[in-house]
């Protein structure tokens, strides 16, 4: 065994390992930044208690 094929010249580059190591980083932070504006969207004041339903318009007049 020659002495040269036991070194290492370096670490092997692993471009699909970049790849997927990219996709899941930014898999994450789209889940992250959905999520933020899922739950501001649902404790939004403007959505909360019986004021929604307050400031609705009726379909039909009332009964005397």
């Amino acid at each position: 065994m020659h002495e040269s094929q036991n070194r290492h010249r370096g670490k092997h580059y692993d471009p699909v390992g970049a790849v997927l190591g990219t996709v899941w980083a930014v898999g994450h932070a789209v889940v992250i930044v959905l999520l933020g504006v899922t739950s501001h969207n649902q404790f939004n004041a403007d959505h909360l208690g019986a004021d929604r339903a307050a400031n609705s318009v009726l379909d039909r007049e009332l009964p005397a």
